[in-house]
């Protein structure tokens, strides 16, 4: 008899999974509890990171867009239509996140679409990731340069010393502020560096809005168009403006990091953030000159 059942049990091969759920006792309340991290993200800093994870070189395109949807109406209007889209797409990531347990986007489109979708998603978000730099550090690098000739009086005509040099000032600036905070497993110690971000932001946001409200003869009116020029220019605004909110590679790792991982709590986050995004891009989308 103990043979019989020594042939059987060898044919059949056990999974952990399955052992766990055949010895896990019915009265146990199956319903899904929210995971506690020591040291983990706060609410305000997660904020703080979306924030800055969607805030970018898509602020400097939303004038224009602004300008083709029809002005800061249909522009807003526009906005809170595709922010249902988008806040829906962070909290879909962080069930799946859940579902999986993981604690990167790639790993968890590996989870959920197979292995060869998670390799294609790593390939897709390092190209993005070199074409974000890229971005980032030209702009840093024309802001410098814009900073340094004030500060030294360096006129067009005249030579630029090698310390004022857009290339020496681009290196320096990625090996002195980037890397370091790249170099960082966890997503959380961002929080404060995202929170000076933000602050910064929002100061240009508040110069663009007196520039607007108070404009001085060498600073003509440049008013948007009352309407659309048509719907093709309105479909030509939703690829900027689903660009200006664009965090979902980071949002699962803030997700992750976050001291109570409820998804409840993640809806109220990411909500609070897109509500600041947006208005930070409707005051600088009012900015044509």
């Amino acid at each position: 008899m103990s043979t019989g059942n020594v042939a059987i049990n060898a044919d059949y091969s056990w999974d952990a999974g399955e052992r766990a759920r055949l010895l896990q006792s019915p009265s146990v309340d199956m319903a899904p509890q929210p995971r506690r991290l020591a040291g983990g993200t706060s609410p305000a800093g997660a904020v703080f990171i979306v924030v800055n994870a969607a805030l970018g070189a898509g602020l400097l395109n939303f004038p224009a867009a602004f300008s083709a949807a029809g002005g800061v109406t249909a522009g807003i209007s526009l906005q809170l239509v595709l922010l249902v889209f988008i806040i829906s797409g962070l909290v879909i990531l962080a069930y799946c996140a859940d579902a999986c347990s993981e604690r990167t986007y790639q790993e968890v489109v590996r989870g959920v679409c197979g292995r060869t979708a998670g390799v294609i998603c790593e390939l897709l978000i390092a190209v993005y990731t070199f074409g974000t730099c890229i971005a980032f550090f030209i702009i840093i690098g024309d802001q410098l340069e814009k900073l340094l000739s004030a500060i030294m009086h360096i006129s067009e005509a005249s030579s630029i010393p090698w310390y004022a040099d857009r290339k020496f000032t681009i290196s320096l600036t990625g090996f002195l502020f980037v890397l370091p905070l790249s170099l960082p497993r966890e997503i959380s110690v961002q929080k404060y560096a995202s929170f000076l971000s933000v602050l910064g932001t929002c100061y240009v946001t508040i110069i663009v809005l007196v520039r607007c409200i108070w404009r001085s003869s060498d600073n003509p009116s440049n008013d948007m168009p009352p309407s659309p020029s048509s719907w093709l220019a309105v479909f030509n605004a939703v690829p900027t403006i689903c660009f200006g909110f664009q965090c979902h590679v980071s949002s699962v790792p803030v997700y992750g990091s976050l001291q109570h991982q409820d998804i409840k709590r993640w809806g109220y986050i990411v909500t609070v953030a897109m509500f600041i995004a947006l208005c930070v891009y409707t005051g600088t989308g009012q900015d044509l000159h």
